[in-house]
């Protein structure tokens, strides 16, 4: 398969994006940069399907343009990487406002035949959050979700959210299975009465899930505030 983009052809902003970005798995790939570098085997394991001479080829598109850029993992790694270049990091808040929206979108589908991850939960529940009237408390938070681990770090209204175990210490540690998980993604159980072995500041973790969490479903009182 050729990963030659067609051009729109026309001299317009949004055009020209998307003569960039909008081929399939592009933007599945810098949603998987977003969360920090990634090797490439780790790409090709976060998108199922994709095949190795595509990601190559989509890579290679979008280093040429600085939307991606290679580097080299610190010690003990050491192994090449890729992460988001500078006009890729300037695309994070636009994949965030695309996921929100994509979201509602979600209710239109059938759910059993989707496959689910914690972490692209918590990347929306993070841009609900990030464009929520009150601020989280600060802090570092550690999530194992199954087999799953990633971290989010909040400081003065801003966050990150990366993959893997922290490597700080987290003022709050969260081990929980993926259903209860969601649970609690979608404020139907409060995280001290679910299934989740929570270490640390649990008051602060309460307080950092009436933001972050998903969205109300279309249509529910909750969304309707919102809008």
């Amino acid at each position: 398969m050729s990963g030659r983009t067609k051009s729109y052809g026309q001299q317009c902003g949004l055009a020209a994006s998307l003569d960039l970005l909008g081929e399939r798995w592009t933007l599945l790939i810098l949603r998987e940069l977003s969360r920090g570098p990634k090797r490439f085997s780790d790409l090709l394991n976060g998108l199922d399907g994709i095949g190795t001479n595509l990601l190559s080829a989509r890579l290679k598109s979008l280093e040429q343009r600085n939307v991606v850029q290679q580097v080299t993992l610190p010690p003990p790694a050491g192994v090449a990487a890729y992460e988001l270049g500078e006009r890729g990091r300037r695309l994070e808040p636009i994949l965030e406002d695309l996921a929100l929206w994509g979201f509602q979108l979600l209710w239109d589908q059938d759910q059993g035949d989707l496959r689910s991850k914690a972490v692209w939960a918590a990347m929306t529940m993070k841009a609900r959050m990030d464009r929520a009237d009150s601020r989280p408390p600060d802090g570092l938070y550690a999530f194992e979700v199954g087999e799953e681990s990633f971290w989010l770090r909040v400081s003065d209204g801003q966050s990150i959210l990366r993959d893997g175990l922290s490597p700080f210490d987290a003022d709050v540690k969260v081990a929980i299975d993926e259903e209860p998980f969601f649970e609690v993604a979608t404020a139907a159980v409060s995280p001290l009465k679910s299934k989740a072995a929570i270490e640390g500041d649990a008051g602060r973790l309460e307080a950092l899930l009436e933001t972050f969490r998903l969205p109300d479903p279309p249509g529910s009182p909750g969304e309707l505030r919102s809008g």
